[in-house]
């Protein structure tokens, strides 16, 4: 699209880490987590993510071979605002990954499960998902221009390098000056974009009788995997788009179909990759319990020796209620962060309000924090959280998070 030089490499990453850019050409080398709060509308005709001043635009091809191969963490250094076009489908990023050693890891996958049916539509344009037990795609592409073109495909590793990966992006010779009028397609040619002349044919042997719906659906998957995982249900799709398949994911977000659970701990050297605070100032030892864009469940285990201890009370410790809720807000920071692949920003504490605390908090106690995401905007959340010791509830309140 914007015609750029680029170099992007894939680096191995742990389990639940997702799908990461790294944009190592920026100060600072921001990331960009995929996931559904960071998609961007930004140039027509593709998608993008981004993340404070990082952007990544044309992500769904590589998004889609990622999601063919099953591949769910990925780091990838990019040096520039745009992925590869290639030969403009996904089959030379199969190629690369194919020749890597994938890694199966010993965490449980989470697909997205369905159990009603789930739509969005625009006019003409439909996108329904239904309950399956696999993941499925039936796509109507119908153009004035072209006859109608219909495919349906269980989509397995092997179906999807061998019939979907190879198809290829196209335009209509009569768009192309309107598309470089808009400021896109200057890295287009005829080596990278199949082009359909006036009279139907095109700028090279179609690769498929159907290589025009096999796009789309080539496309859709990307779209879809903008959360890291497809759903597993049959995808009926009609005249469908990008535009159309990112308010499928936005409204699944809001429904709370697409978040992601971690299968493992968080440790401490884990957590500090994420927050910036530091001894005496972090307070949390371990995060146990995570579901990405909902909840979190942390812990923070209290000695004699915190700092907090030897000036409140010194005759009778007890833990200040303020620093119960900073603990709060600390987990709620990581939960914002991690989701939007932030890590290494500033989560501030913005307000507190409805707190209540119902028992004292003494040396040897285990704190267990649980927090619960209210309301969401991009860079902001507020969070329900509670602190427990034992069964008894000992702190509670609403309190809002923004990122800095």
């Amino acid at each position: 699209m914007l015609g750029e030089p680029v170099n992007l490499t894939f680096k191995s990453a742990p389990a639940d880490h997702g799908i990461v850019f790294h944009r190592i050409d920026l100060p600072g080398e921001p990331t960009v987590q995929v996931c559904s709060d960071n998609y961007q509308t930004v140039i027509p005709r593709c998608t993008s993510l981004s993340a404070g001043e990082a952007t990544i635009n044309s992500v769904e091809h590589l998004l889609s071979a990622l999601a063919g191969m099953g591949i769910d963490n990925l780091h990838i250094d990019i040096d520039a605002p745009e992925c590869p076009a290639l030969d403009g489908s996904a089959l030379p990023y199969v190629q690369i990954l194919e020749q890597a050693e994938i890694v199966q890891q010993d965490a449980p996958r989470s697909p997205i499960k369905l159990t009603d049916p789930f739509a969005v539509y625009d006019g003409d344009k439909q996108l329904i998902l239904l309950p399956a037990d696999s993941f499925q795609v039936s796509f109507v592409y119908d153009h004035p221009k072209l006859p109608a073109q219909v495919a349906t495909f269980t989509i397995d590793q092997e179906t999807y390098v061998n019939d979907i990966a190879p198809a290829r992006s196209f335009c209509f010779a009569d768009e192309i000056e309107l598309l470089r009028g808009q400021g896109i397609g200057k890295g287009a040619n005829y080596d990278n974009v199949l082009v359909i002349e006036e009279d139907g044919s095109t700028s090279s042997d179609l690769r498929f009788a159907d290589e025009f719906v096999r796009h789309k659906i080539l496309d859709l998957i990307g779209d879809l995997y903008l959360v890291g995982k497809l759903p597993q249900a049959q995808t009926v799709a009609l005249k469908s788009g990008h535009t159309l398949h990112a308010q499928l994911i936005l409204s699944m977000a809001e429904k709370g179909l697409t978040r992601q659970k971690l299968s493992e701990p968080i440790e401490i050297m884990d957590i500090l990759e994420v927050l910036p605070h530091r001894y005496p100032m972090c307070m949390l030892d371990r995060i146990i319990e995570v579901e990405l864009g909902k909840r979190a469940v942390g812990i923070k285990n209290l000695s004699f020796n915190e700092p907090f201890f030897q000036g409140h009370f010194p005759q009778q410790p007890v833990m200040p209620g303020v620093l119960q809720m900073e603990a709060l807000a600390q987990l709620g920071a990581w939960l914002l962060l991690k989701e939007l692949g932030a890590e290494g920003q500033v989560g501030y504490f913005v307000s507190i309000k409805e707190s209540k605390f119902r028992r004292p908090v003494v040396p040897g106690d285990q704190l267990r924090l649980e927090v619960e995401v209210l309301r969401r905007r991009r860079t902001w959340a507020w969070l329900g959280g509670k602190a427990y010791v034992g069964d008894q509830l000992a702190a509670e309140g609403e309190l809002s998070i923004a990122l800095g």
